[in-house]
């Protein structure tokens, strides 16, 4: 047995005390008082605005405060403690009957014209990005009633499995330029460039074309080459590239030659680009952190950076909007509400958590700058495939397209990657007044 001296008792209660005082247990009741470093306050420059935040990243960065709706529950399929909007109405807008139409679904992209809604999106047998993966179409003239599928781009080359690299296709988004509808598309593993082709009321498709000048180490997909293949944007493809700019919109896959940068300030990797305009006139840009199951890297955060209308965007910083992760898009309604739509259903950041894309939400806020609310308008999705081995898919609703038309928000999305699913909600259900 170890005797106690007197001298080994001082030693004991002098190391005692400095532990305590280190913990920030040295008084009664101040267990769980938070350091005095969780207390600092700092005033950063993201892009063109000034914000002062307490808020830091596990790993110190500086975070900007945008969130000020709850977080996310754990119970994900049911809401994610949400208020879920039963007025939302649901729908199909195409499913593949057999594996050979295309079991991969993703990407959505919706628009209505001259009374007409319109929809697209990337399709293809063996899974996500896989080479070969063309683009598809529908049209509804009315809620509920969809044509068949039709192909909008066809397979820009060989048609093959996942695990092959090669020339694929990723739909970007529609646009109308003197009433005339364009589908604009991105040409990917070749290169990284848009092409488009108008679609006519009566279906007719016109001659695909550049949108911006092939890259050096790009090549065409079959289907444009040729004795003519261009190399250069045709006068409407220019004008299609300023239409961007000039309606508040960006590529989902933009990059330096767009002023964008992918790096964030805490060195994070990010994607999927999309802009609204402020209240207050500002730009805000905000990417999704690169995350996925075989690369638990991400943070759970929406990324933003902010600017006035001039030059570049500088690199963006975490925010505390959560991201599930997966891909989102806001809109700016007429009085400059801004909803964000997408999958902010995570229930603590910085865990590299990769969830199930569910429930779907749209965010409000009054200013584009703090989201205060939060609803589930699709929850409850299918945990399983009806084809199975189809690379890249994971469940729940996700990647969507939104338009308001008429009092309603329209969103297109895809289901589990396999089928594409649309919703419909009244802007009244959203109480923004």
């Amino acid at each position: 047995m170890t005797r106690i001296t007197k001298q080994h008792h001082i030693f004991w209660t002098v190391g005692l005390f400095i532990l305590l005082q280190s913990c920030g247990c040295g008084k009664a009741g101040q267990a769980d008082a938070p350091k005095e470093e969780d207390d600092r306050t700092t005033k950063i420059q993201v892009g063109t605005r000034d914000v002062e935040t307490d808020q830091f990243t596990s790993k110190g960065t500086p975070v900007v405060p945008m969130w000020k709706a709850p977080m996310a529950t754990v119970d994900i399929r049911n809401g994610a403690g949400f208020p879920i909007l039963s007025d939302a109405e649901h729908d199909v807008v195409w499913q593949p009957s057999v594996r050979e139409d295309g079991a991969y679904n993703h990407y959505a992209c919706l628009i209505h014209h001259n009374g007409r809604f319109y929809a697209m999106w990337g399709n293809h047998e063996f899974g996500e990005d896989a080479p070969g993966q063309r683009v598809l179409y529908a049209h509804a003239d009315e809620w509920g009633n969809w044509t068949d599928a039709e192909e909008l781009f066809p397979a820009p080359g060989p048609v093959l499995p996942r695990s092959e690299n090669g020339i694929h296709l990723k739909p970007d988004r529609w646009a109308i330029i003197d009433d005339v509808l364009y589908a604009i598309t991105y040409v990917h593993g070749v290169g990284v460039y848009p092409i488009a082709r108008a679609v006519s009321e009566e279906g007719t498709l016109g001659e695909p074309f550049l949108v911006q000048s092939l890259p050096n180490n790009g090549s065409l997909p079959v289907f444009m080459e040729g004795d003519d293949a261009p190399t250069a944007p045709s006068p409407i493809g220019e004008r299609l590239y300023r239409w961007y700019r000039e309606n508040d919109q960006i590529s989902w896959w933009a990059n330096a030659s767009w002023g964008v940068q992918r790096t964030a300030v805490d060195g994070q990797s990010l994607i999927e680009s999309f802009i609204y305009r402020a209240k207050d006139g500002g730009l805000v840009l905000m990417l999704r952190d690169w995350g996925h199951a075989n690369n638990p890297v991400h943070t759970n955060r929406m990324y933003v950076s902010f600017n006035d209308g001039t030059g570049g965007w500088a690199a963006p910083y975490p925010t505390d909007i959560p991201d599930s992760p997966s891909r989102a898009q806001a809109l700016t309604l007429e009085d400059g509400t801004v909803l964000l739509i997408g999958n902010q259903n995570v229930n603590r950041y910085d865990q590299a958590l990769y969830l199930d894309r569910d429930p779907m939400t749209i965010s409000i806020s009054k200013d584009g700058y703090t989201f205060d609310r939060v609803y589930a308008f699709r929850t409850g999705s299918p945990t399983g495939h009806r084809f199975s081995g189809i690379g890249g898919r994971n469940p729940g609703y996700a990647y969507s397209s939104s338009i308001v038309r008429d009092g309603w928000l329209y969103t297109m999305y895809s289901i589990g990657k396999e089928d594409m699913g649309i919703t419909r909600v009244p802007l009244s259900a959203l109480e923004l007044e």
